[in-house]
């Protein structure tokens, strides 16, 4: 079957637009609100993508979305919104965990491009969990592993929702010294150590999350990202390029974040996001373990990029 697309909008006349306009493209069911919306999902979910009006009475688009992601966290959220509202972004952003916004009115070939997109990042979460399952039998079968050494956000307990190392390392292992297309970005998120100091652990947290979904939507759908350290991500890429024009690609991104805005006890307050980076050939190193050392000496030289 199919994944389902939900669709959530207080007026019946913009749902029927939609079913006419997607039916032959998506197995489409649609709520008349926010409320409505939570109990389809409980009753005939899992939902692959959810799409939300923002102006809704009752339960607005941010609200509603905060719900589903408590509710069926693995659900793409979008976000759809008729006026250029910041605290709307700001709500959604910390709160909703949207992976895209769309103003209305949105052209069909915009709104089925990032349905597609949405189905292709479900896709890829599904594939992650069931690689978990298998890290966590492959972790307590290894004889050089013990629980000391697994973090509390291997198991997808941390705010990102990402995998964790011992995920990494099995997707890593069949392509050392194999595969020349595979590289690994070694991301860090130089100032969650700050927010977290200045602003405590939930702040940290929101910001850390806020950079992941900005990476996760900046990277190739096909691209996975771990959790690698409490203020590190790990990226593992294929790209048919050089290592340079990779680094021009993630120059790019590293530079391009907006700034994250956190709320603090009720009070908004706007930070740079900033991104450290190094990344290295696969192919190159017998092991993760190899490539780590690495990894260490280059930053011990300064050769991460800001």
């Amino acid at each position: 079957m199919a994944d389902k697309i939900l669709f959530v909008d207080d007026e019946p006349s913009v749902l029927d637009g939609y079913r006419r306009m997607l039916h032959k493209e998506f197995q489409l069911d649609t709520a008349g609100g926010g409320e409505d919306g939570l109990a389809l999902i409980k009753e005939t979910g899992p939902y692959a993508v959810v799409v939300s009006d923002m102006r809704m009475p009752g339960m607005n688009g941010a609200e509603f979305l905060t719900h589903v992601r408590k509710q069926a966290p693995e659900t793409v959220r979008i976000l759809l919104t008729g006026f250029a509202s910041v605290e709307a972004a700001i709500q959604a952003v910390n709160e909703g965990n949207i992976f895209r916004f769309l103003t209305k009115p949105c052209e069909k070939e915009v709104l089925v491009h990032a349905i597609n997109l949405g189905l292709e990042l479900h896709q890829s979460m599904r594939a992650e969990k069931q690689l978990a399952k298998k890290g966590r039998v492959f972790e307590s079968a290894s004889a050089d592993s013990s629980a000391d050494e697994v973090c509390h956000w291997d198991n997808g307990e941390s705010s990102t929702g990402l995998p964790g190392p011992s995920q990494a390392r099995i997707r890593l292992a069949p392509l050392f010294r194999v595969d020349p297309q595979a590289y690994v970005v070694l991301m860090k998120i130089t100032m969650l150590p700050t927010i977290e100091q200045r602003y405590g652990e939930e702040a940290a947290g929101d910001y850390l999350n806020f950079a992941a979904q900005y990476l996760m939507q900046s990277l190739r759908p096909e691209d996975r990202l771990f959790h690698w350290d409490r203020d590190a991500l790990m990226a593992v890429v294929r790209r048919q390029m050089p290592m340079a024009g990779l680094r021009m690609e993630m120059d790019r991104i590293a530079r391009s974040s907006s700034g994250c805005v956190l709320d603090v006890n009720g009070k908004k307050i706007m930070t740079a996001c900033t991104i450290a980076y190094d990344l290295l050939p696969v192919s190159q190193y017998p092991s993760i373990n190899e490539m780590l050392k690495a990894f260490e000496f280059r930053a011990a030289n300064q050769s991460l990029m800001v």
